[in-house]
């Protein structure tokens, strides 16, 4: 009884396995996955994948279709096309109907033809094909990094093997080898390989599962395969990035329109010689003088003119702490008129301003600027001066669109839009570059840089100047103003350290300011201009500010996958 059972037992488990092994081979899967792959003298490669299939008529009723990957994207996101072109199909030996269908990033070819469904059984397919810029050139080697097979397969690869050969004989020591198995980014070591004589191979020793694959890296020294040049290189970015050739085609266009438009409209009238000048042009305000020699309008000479109103006796200025204060005092001396209309302003609801940081003081400094800003824009703009800034619309607006339709093509990357980045700071520079004075804002102008070097030269005596001003605080006050729109009110208070320390000596009384209520020292007036100047600057500045305002080149991967349809 006990032989009976086992026997039985025996028989089950045999009928158990026999059943399982006919319904592992009932299903549809690769019976073996064969890659020849041969290398060129010029880095393109001819590769013949041969593949023994199990056909049941589930998935792979008329054939099978392959996908290859032909656009990848380099670490800064550019394009890099590979070239795939078929050169043959044969399904046991005998030439096959196929067509090729475009993906996201390749293509698929579908191999069979599609009114001729096949019986179930075993199928050979060869498939002839051929790329390029597939290599990687490294520092001290040459390789090739491929997936053989692919990730993307629906069905068990049983065997899968290839085959790397060089275009001409390497020293198997001068080569080395290695390979991967299992799924993407799984680093299996199921397979054997060897090197000989300028050619490597691969076999796997395991089934490898759906979507599992083999990829192969071989090496040799550099100098077999010549590496692109420069050149090269670029013109294979520009083709295969159609998005940054339109964006660089732009910043050329660019280039050269902003450059004729500064030729015919930017450049400026011949300057003259300078010649030493000891008061300012007649008529012109400090805030003037500044808005004509930099043909725009700044923090500067916003409080180069209040500075100006303080002088004239229109306002006094208080310095208590980190804190200033405007405020409002009554002067019979005559205005400029961006002076009358800022003075207005700054003391239209109030006799007191105080520069600090709240809603009132910004809405009410912002707009004295504002008032300001206009007056002087009417009085001098297209006078003395022309900004052009109009010249500028045509070309922003161009590459401007070209950006926009790049990007919608989806082909923008980051160096299509450093370029844009490049085009804007372009236009930036041009925005000052097309600014020029007219022929009468050039004679102003001179006179300008003349009176700015008496401001700044401290040994008069190397002027030439026949009756210079004598140096007294008066002197001082008034050109004060003057000395910061131009920029040199430190070379300014310089020429009066001594002259107020021997005023001091004499008379016991250190000179002060009747417009400045602060810390004042007459033996350093150096520090009282950084006061008034930098310090008031930025004191302003602050009262008007919202708040809460791989290495190598190219090597790449075959891959791709397949199934039936």
């Amino acid at each position: 009884m006990y032989s009976l059972h086992m026997n039985l037992l025996r028989f089950l488990i045999a009928a158990t396995s026999a059943l399982c092994l006919s319904l592992s081979f009932a299903q549809e899967h690769i019976i073996s996955y064969h890659s020849d792959i041969d290398i060129d003298v010029d880095g393109s490669m001819m590769v013949t994948e041969a593949l023994r299939v199990h056909a049941e008529g589930v998935n792979i009723q008329r054939g099978i279709f392959r996908d290859f990957p032909t656009d990848y994207r380099d670490r800064l996101g550019n394009h890099y096309l590979v070239a795939f072109d078929v050169l043959g199909v044969t399904r046991d030996g005998i030439s096959e109907p196929w067509r090729m269908e475009r993906l996201s990033n390749g293509v698929r070819v579908y191999i069979g033809d599609e009114n001729v469904l096949l019986q179930p059984g075993d199928y050979s397919y060869l498939i002839r094909y051929r790329t390029d810029r597939q290599i990687g050139f490294f520092d001290d080697h040459d390789e090739l990094y491929w997936n053989v097979t692919g990730n993307g397969w629906g069905f068990s690869i049983l065997s899968a093997s290839a085959t790397v050969n060089l275009p001409s004989s390497v020293a198997a020591v001068n080569m080395s080898i290695a390979a991967f198995t299992g799924y993407e980014g799984i680093n299996g070591q199921n397979y054997t390989g060897s090197v000989q004589g300028g050619s490597a191979a691969f076999s796997t020793t395991q089934t490898l599962a759906p979507r599992e694959g083999l990829t192969l890296v071989v090496t040799w020294p550099k100098g077999l395969i010549p590496e692109p040049t420069t050149l090269q290189k670029a013109g294979y970015l520009l083709f295969d990035n159609r998005g940054l050739l339109l964006m660089l085609l732009a910043l050329l266009l660019s280039c050269a329109y902003l450059y004729k438009s500064w030729s015919r409209v930017g450049r400026d009238p011949d300057a003259a010689i300078v010649f030493p000048q000891y008061e300012p042009p007649r008529g012109y305000s400090p805030a003037s003088t500044r808005y004509i020699m930099n043909m725009t309008y700044d923090e500067t000479a916003f409080s180069a003119a209040i500075i100006n109103l303080a002088v004239k006796g229109y306002l006094t200025i208080e310095k208590t702490s980190e804190e200033y204060s405007l405020m409002k005092t009554e002067s019979d001396v005559s205005l400029a008129p961006g002076e009358q209309v800022l003075f207005a302003s700054l003391f239209k609801k109030t006799d007191k301003l105080v520069l600090v940081h709240d809603t009132e003081n910004i809405l009410t400094i912002s707009k004295a600027k504002r008032s300001h800003s206009k007056a002087l824009e009417n009085d001098y703009n297209k006078i003395y001066f022309n900004l052009n800034s109009a010249l500028l619309l045509p070309s922003f607006i161009g590459s401007l669109i070209v950006f926009i339709a790049v990007a919608l093509s989806g082909a923008i990357t980051v160096l299509a839009g450093l370029v844009f980045a490049l085009i804007n700071i372009l236009h930036g520079v041009f925005y000052f570059l097309l600014r020029a004075p007219s022929v009468k804002g050039r004679r102003l102008m001179d006179k300008l840089e003349g009176f700015k070097l008496y401001l700044e030269v401290a040994e008069q005596d190397d002027l030439n100047l026949k009756t210079p001003p004598d140096k007294t605080p008066e002197l001082f006050e008034s050109y004060l103003p003057y000395a910061l729109a131009l920029g040199v009110e430190q070379a300014w208070a310089k020429q009066f350290t001594e002259i107020f320390a021997t005023l001091e000596a004499k008379t016991g009384k250190g000179y002060h300011p009747l417009w400045y209520a602060g810390v004042f020292h007459s033996h350093n007036i150096g520090a009282f201009t950084t006061e008034v100047g930098s310090s008031f600057n930025s004191a302003i500045s602050a009262a008007t500010t919202a708040p809460g305002s791989t290495s190598g080149g190219g090597g790449f991967s075959g891959g791709g996958g397949g199934g039936g349809w």
